[in-house]
């Protein structure tokens, strides 16, 4: 069983805040867990708690139940993947992927066994006897990465391991470690500040701002129910749209944007959840996917389309929406130009609240 749980963990510098503040987290035998969040929330200097790299301030971490708090690094029986790579130039990428066994005295058979086995795994057989100065970037991420399968850990931690590749080339990498998983069943950590990336990858997914996790998740109800605003526009790409207005009662409870320019009606069950934020302050999020050309609710909006992005299979427009910048996702249209007035339609039901003074989501 590979286990890890992060109990009451804190991380303080003299003369900052707390760079991670009171975690707790538990992540299962072998599950794909990524943190993610934007740069400077504590995602990274947790996962170097985990592996020691870091001492913490506070709290406890245990890796197969046993606290590793004072454990050396060498010795927690992790393996980490940085976003250099970290390569010994001077060696081939064999001796790369060998140097931690033979620091360990492993046998030169069993040191064999275990490299080729992690080479046929990322299909790099080919390049055992080249330098890392020979190979591409994507090609030292492989490397990097069987040096740590060949040490066959409790936990992989992965720190941004694809942040120095190209964007077709993160896509590969993407479908190939999450492949990777399934094949050797570990147990990994992943840090990125790309939420893509954490979508596409993780089982769950951890979500840090300021040193403190703001929702822990499967992908799929961390986008469709997000425990507060910061969540909901972290979450999704393009990022969701919010606006400001009043819960009000004028025929009926709805929804009135602070410049009038929207009004949004509830059925029954949202009537009921809402009516104690009756004349209070709120926040619609709306996500992109919700504004279509084509009529989808009762609500709808005028806007001045300030440009337009064609991406073949989808089309994203931009515009000023009373004192905020949106963006809707829909359909390829050809009858949109670079700009111009349009009308776009709500779906009503896909329409998320927040409460204005604390951000956190107004559930139904």
């Amino acid at each position: 069983m590979s286990t890890v749980k992060l109990i009451n963990v804190s991380k303080n510098y003299k003369g900052k805040d707390k760079a991670v503040d009171n975690v707790n987290l538990e992540i299962n035998n072998k599950e794909f867990v990524v943190l993610v969040g934007p740069s400077g929330c504590g995602k990274s200097t947790t996962l170097r708690m985990i592996a020691g790299l870091e001492e913490i301030s506070d709290g406890q971490i245990y890796i197969d139940g046993k606290l590793v708090n004072d454990i050396p690094p060498k010795d927690r029986d992790i393996a980490m993947v940085f976003q250099n790579y970290a390569l010994y130039p001077h060696m081939t990428v064999y001796d790369n992927m060998a140097f931690g066994l033979k620091l360990r005295n492993f046998s030169k058979d069993e040191i064999k066994e275990r490299v080729n086995y992690a080479a046929k795994i990322l299909e790099i057989e080919e390049l055992l006897n080249k330098k890392p100065k020979h190979l591409s970037g994507g090609q030292r991420q492989r490397v990097a990465v069987g040096r740590a399968i060949v040490r066959k850990p409790k936990v992989f931690l992965f720190d941004e391991p694809l942040s120095n590749l190209d964007a077709k080339l993160r896509v590969q990498m993407r479908a190939e470690i999450k492949r990777l998983h399934q094949r050797i069943e570990a147990t990994i950590i992943y840090v990125t500040h790309d939420q893509v990336e954490a979508m596409t990858m993780g089982d769950r997914i951890v979500v840090m701002k300021d040193g403190i996790i703001q929702q822990v998740d499967s992908p799929l109800n961390l986008y469709n129910n997000p425990a507060n605003k910061f969540v909901a526009g972290f979450i999704g790409s393009p990022a969701m749209n919010f606006i400001p207005g009043k819960i009000m009662n004028d025929n009926g409870l709805k929804f009135v944007s602070r410049g009038n320019s929207l009004i949004i009606t509830f059925d029954e069950i949202k009537k009921a959840a809402l009516a104690s934020f009756l004349g209070k302050d709120v926040v619609a999020g709306i996500r992109p996917e919700s504004l279509s050309t084509n009529p989808v609710g009762q609500a709808k909006v005028m806007v001045n389309v300030d440009v337009v992005e064609q991406l073949g299979n989808e089309s994203f427009l931009y515009f000023q929406f009373e004192d905020s910048q949106f963006v809707a996702r829909t359909l390829p249209n050809n009858l949109i130009g670079n700009a111009g007035k349009i009308t776009l339609y709500i779906n009503d039901n896909s329409v998320l609240f927040f409460s204005e003074d604390r951000n956190e989501r107004i559930y139904f």
